[in-house]
């Protein structure tokens, strides 16, 4: 369950990571401008989500595993 959990992490931070950049990118904040483009915002609240998603997943799961386990503490 540790691997998983890493990987999980390591995961979301990524999707996060690709999302933000694409959200900079789209709104060419890299070029020194800020411009509102609705399809930016959209994937930052994307990631924002995805990544959320998938850590509250591995808590869920962790605690259903500690949970069929009752000599077993913590993940």
């Amino acid at each position: 369950m540790r691997r998983l959990k890493i990987l999980t992490y390591i995961a979301a931070a990524a999707v996060l990571a690709i999302c933000v950049y694409s959200f900079l990118g789209g709104n060419d904040v890299f070029q020194g401008k800020f411009k509102n483009e609705f399809i930016a915002w959209y994937f930052l609240a994307k990631g924002i989500f995805s990544s959320l998603a998938l850590c509250l997943l591995v808590w869920i799961l962790a605690a259903l595993v500690n949970k069929s386990e009752p000599g077993k503490k913590g993940g």
